[in-house]
């Protein structure tokens, strides 16, 4: 992982990014300074021989280089650096960009007797100040953002790391019997005895997503000697793949106080909660979500499920993590539609029980983008509290928490009919919308807000209508999970009564609400 650092001229990016490296034990690379190296000339020399237009041609070309090679660097950028989109968009990608704010005036203080700058003459304080003021909006629209008035460059540094390294909070979720911890710690993974008690004779097995094991290898496999990589694709939540897992613990002897540790989204959570429930009757699991989705809802509530015969989560136990780790740092990985994917649980959290989560996902959205800390844990969290709520009175599905399938009756549907080829929170997605359909055609939402939640999924870059056979649909709707002897229990909104559950809706309105989200597969 890389932490990027942003500002105006004079936020000290190049001394505090080197105090940071120093600090963290990471290396630091200074666009600017990379730049000189390729040209054999200072910035100000080769603004004065080739101009500006080819200065920012040749820092798009070190930001791309970065972005294919960069690994554990703290990376100083230009002033103008990130304000130019294709830059920010390719270094958004590899790490946790920090935005070094100050007063203009303060700023000038500093820089003006040590400096010459492309842009700004040394003596020219209104030609400084008018370029601050023309930046500044572009500023507000970047993550993580440092105030850094009236302090030196080592406070500076060490707020960061502050901020870097927060544990911003913590609480239990009781499901039935069973407790999970939730800690929301950034920057994680170079923390472990955060995760586990490091003199401990316990032993300590790790399931992990095999891409996040790459990007994260440095810090993993110094923390977990015994480890066991998946696919973090659907087609993991197996019985097949549960069984090689079982045969790898008691080949590593697993005992009853050994502790399994999973890294990953959804697929690995399900995966090894139902390991970890099964093996030996049942070891401690600690649950460290890498996406989103996982984040704001499948990490939490004990669920867990596997995928039997194309039947989606159709064998599985309720047994909640003993631990759930959230750090925030695991996302920047994660590529816009994935990301995307995760907040429309949020959505959903949203729409059963908390609608300012809605207003804040919609008017943030592009700092969710960026991963700015602060929103994206607020996301996150309000989104588990819905979810707490609902599972804490009805730990095992009774009917309340059947409210949290809001969306999933067609998702789950689409899912299988697709072999597990469309992702869950896009499914979910025109899941949502075809249940706000069939409230809308029931009388009990208006179309306003169907309106609402497909413009937001559609801003986000996702799909609001997939193709599909409504026949097959149909009947893959009537096997999921929630079907019993007397019908399907259809999870609505009612902007009057909240959630309800709605059973044997008729099947003439279920095909015509498809019509909102399904394009016919006549080849099916």
């Amino acid at each position: 992982m890389n932490i990027i650092l942003t500002g105006f001229m004079g936020t000290g990016k190049t001394t505090i990014g080197q105090l940071l490296a120093e600090k963290l034990s990471m290396i630091h690379l200074d666009t600017d300074e990379l730049i000189e190296k390729s040209q054999g000339l200072s910035v100000s020399e080769i603004f004065d021989k080739y101009g500006e237009h080819y200065f920012r041609q040749l820092e798009t070309e070190v930001i791309k280089k970065l972005e294919e090679c960069a690994e554990n660097c703290v990376i100083s950028t230009g002033g103008k650096t990130l304000l130019i989109k294709k830059n920010l968009d390719l270094l958004s990608k590899k790490g946790i960009i920090i935005t070094l704010k100050g007063d203009p005036e303060l700023l000038w203080e500093r820089v003006k007797n040590n400096f010459f700058r492309p842009l700004v003459n040394h003596s020219d304080k209104e030609k400084f100040i008018e370029l601050y003021r023309k930046r500044e909006p572009l500023y507000e629209q970047l993550p993580n953002k440092i105030k850094i008035d009236n302090l030196n460059e080592v406070e500076v540094t060490q707020k960061v790391i502050e901020i870097l390294k927060a544990e911003t909070r913590q609480f239990e979720v009781k499901v039935g019997e069973r407790k999970s911890l939730v800690i929301f710690k950034r920057f994680l993974l170079s923390s472990p005895e955060k995760i586990i008690c490091l003199d401990s004779e316990r032993k300590i097995f790790l399931v992990c997503d095999k891409k996040v094991f790459q990007v994260n290898k440095k810090y993993l496999e110094k923390i977990f000697p015994l480890y066991y990589l998946v696919s973090g694709k659907d087609r993991s939540k197996s019985l097949g793949q549960a069984e090689k897992i079982w045969g790898w613990l008691i080949d590593h002897k697993v005992k009853r106080d050994s502790i399994l540790v999973s890294v990953g989204g959804g697929v690995i959570g399900d995966l090894c909660g139902f390991i970890s429930s099964t093996i030996l009757r049942g070891i401690k699991h600690y649950h460290i979500p890498s996406t989103l989705l996982a984040m704001v809802d499948s990490s939490l509530g004990g669920k867990n499920g596997l995928n039997f015969r194309s039947v989606k989560n159709v064998i599985g136990t309720f047994y909640p993590a003993d631990k759930v780790f959230i750090d925030p740092f695991l996302l920047h990985s994660l590529d816009k539609k994935e990301l995307a994917s995760g907040l429309v649980e949020a959505i959903k959290a949203g729409l059963i029980g908390d609608w300012q989560l809605l207003d804040l996902i919609e008017e943030r959205t592009e700092l969710i983008r960026r991963l700015d800390l602060e929103t994206i844990e607020e996301v996150i969290y309000r989104a588990i509290q819905v979810k707490k709520k609902i599972v804490e009175e009805d730990p095992y599905e009774i009917g309340l928490r059947k409210k949290l399938n809001l969306g999933h009756t067609l998702a789950h549907a689409l899912e299988s009919f697709h072999r597990y080829k469309i992702s869950h929170g896009e499914a979910v997605g025109i899941g949502l919308i075809y249940s706000l359909k069939i409230s809308e055609r029931l009388g009990l939402c208006s179309p306003e807000l169907g309106v609402r939640v497909r413009a937001l999924l559609e801003n986000l870059g996702l799909r609001t209508q997939i193709e599909g056979d409504k026949k097959n649909l149909i009947n893959y709707m009537r096997m999921d999970k929630k079907a019993t002897e007397k019908g399907l229990d259809f999870v609505i909104l009612s902007e009057a009564e909240g959630v309800i559950f709605k059973r044997n809706i008729p099947e003439e309105l279920m095909v015509e609400a498809m019509e909102e989200v399904i394009i016919e597969n006549i080849g099916n």
